[in-house]
């Protein structure tokens, strides 16, 4: 992944401040989460959202094919002031909260 300029986050970032996120340098981009969960990757300027299957995101955002290695919604910073954007990486963290079984579950 690409290095991103520290204005992309903060750009990010202040259009996700309504819900609880925060950003962790890692492997030369950013890990995003949200409410503790990874959600995704802030890269060059885009933000690469875990799929979740979220049914609202317009039709232009492509989904990954169910065969695709890396399960993740690109979304370019185009959309940075979309209306969907933090509920969309708000539902990403509940939807993986909610799969995670609890610790020392078994299955």
């Amino acid at each position: 992944m690409a290095r991103i300029e520290e204005g992309i986050l903060s750009d990010w970032m202040d259009y996700l401040k309504g819900i609880n996120v925060s950003a962790k340098k890692m492997f030369g981009c950013y890990c995003l989460y949200c409410d503790g969960q990874a959600v995704g990757w802030i890269h060059d300027a885009v933000l690469s959202l875990r799929e979740v299957g979220l049914d609202y995101l317009p039709e232009e955002i492509e989904r990954p094919r169910p065969d695709d290695a890396i399960q993740e919604i690109v979304i370019p910073f185009d959309y940075i002031d979309a209306e969907w954007l933090s509920k969309a990486v708000q539902d990403t963290a509940d939807i993986r909260k909610k799969s995670r079984k609890p610790s020392g579950a078994k299955g």
